[in-house]
C-alpha cells in the first residue's frame, strides 16, 4: 500500500484516497475501482481475442476501438494518480514525491499500458512494438490482484520464509549445475549434437529436476539413464521441501 502523503480534505486528497489508497468501506472508492477493473477485464479480453486470427479478421475495428477507449481511460487514470498523489506545499516537493511514486512497480506497469496511445505518434509504422505494448497492458490486473486477501497472505508467508526459500533455491541451483556437468561428461560422447556444452546440458537438468521433461534432450547411455533417474528423484525431494514448509506456514 502506497503511503498517503497528504491530507484527505482537499480535492487531491479525495482523489488520492479513491485511486491510490482506496477504502473499501467507501461506495465511491468501490465503484470507481470496480469500473476500472471492469475496463481492464474488457481490455484484456479484447487483446486476447485480437490474437485469434479468425476473430480478429472479422471484428478488428471493434477490438481496436475497445482497446483505444480502454487506453484513453488508463491515461486519465494514470495522470489523476500522479496529480493527486502529492499535496506538498511547494511545487518542487510535489514533483519529487510524484517522481518517486511514478517509479513504483504498478505505476511503471500503468505507464507501459498507456504507451500504446503514443507509439503511433513516434513510431507510426512499428506495428510489432504497438502490438507488444498493447498486450503488456494485461499486467494492469496485478494492481487489483494485490488487493485480494489470499494474495496478501501468500506474500506474507513468502516474506516470512524468505531465508529458507532462498536456501532451497540455492540447493536447486547446485543440483542443476552438478547434474548438468556430470551429464555432459557422460553423454557428450554418445550425443555430441545434443549435449554440446554444459549450458546446453543445464536445459536438460532444469527440465529433469523440475520433472517437466520436454523430451527434446535425454540420456541414451546406461550410465546416463541411471544418473538421470537419480537426478529426477533428487529434484522431487528438493521440490517437496518448500511444499511442506509453505503448508506449515499456512497452518
Amino acid at each position: 500500500m502506497i503511503p498517503d502523503p497528504q491530507p484527505r480534505g482537499s480535492l487531491r486528497g479525495r482523489v488520492n484516497s479513491v485511486l491510490n489508497n482506496p477504502s473499501w468501506s467507501s461506495r465511491v472508492a468501490r465503484g470507481v475501482n470496480f469500473l476500472l477493473l471492469l475496463v481492464i477485464l474488457v481490455n484484456t479480453l479484447a487483446i486476447i481475442l485480437d490474437t485469434v486470427r479468425s476473430i480478429a479478421s472479422l471484428y478488428a475495428r471493434v477490438l481496436d476501438v475497445i482497446v483505444f477507449v480502454s487506453i484513453l481511460i488508463f491515461t486519465v487514470e494514470y495522470f489523476l494518480r500522479l496529480w493527486s498523489y502529492s499535496d506538498a506545499p511547494t511545487l518542487w516537493k510535489r514533483n519529487i514525491e510524484r517522481f518517486r511514486y511514478a517509479c513504483s512497480p504498478f505505476m511503471i506497469i500503468d505507464l507501459v499500458a498507456i504507451a500504446a496511445l503514443f507509439i503511433p505518434i513516434f513510431f507510426p509504422r512499428d506495428f510489432t512494438l504497438l502490438r507488444t505494448v498493447r498486450i503488456l497492458s494485461v499486467f494492469k490486473l496485478g494492481r487489483y490482484i494485490a488487493y485480494v486477501p489470499s494474495v496478501k497472505l501468500i506474500g506474507r508467508i513468502f516474506f516470512g520464509k524468505r531465508e529458507i526459500i532462498s536456501i532451497l533455491v540455492c540447493i536447486l541451483a547446485v543440483i542443476i549445475l552438478f547434474s548438468s556437468t556430470i551429464m555432459f561428461l557422460v553423454e557428450t560422447g554418445a550425443q555430441p549434437e545434443k549435449f554440446t556444452s554444459i549450458p546446453e546440458a543445464m536445459w536438460w537438468a532444469a527440465m529433469t529436476v523440475t520433472t517437466v521433461g520436454y523430451g527434446d534432450i535425454y540420456p541414451i547411455t546406461p550410465l546416463g539413464k541411471f544418473l538421470g533417474s537419480v537426478i529426477t528423484i533428487a529434484g522431487l525431494l528438493a521440490l517437496a521441501l518448500p511444499s511442506a514448509i509453505l503448508a506449515s506456514a499456512f497452518i
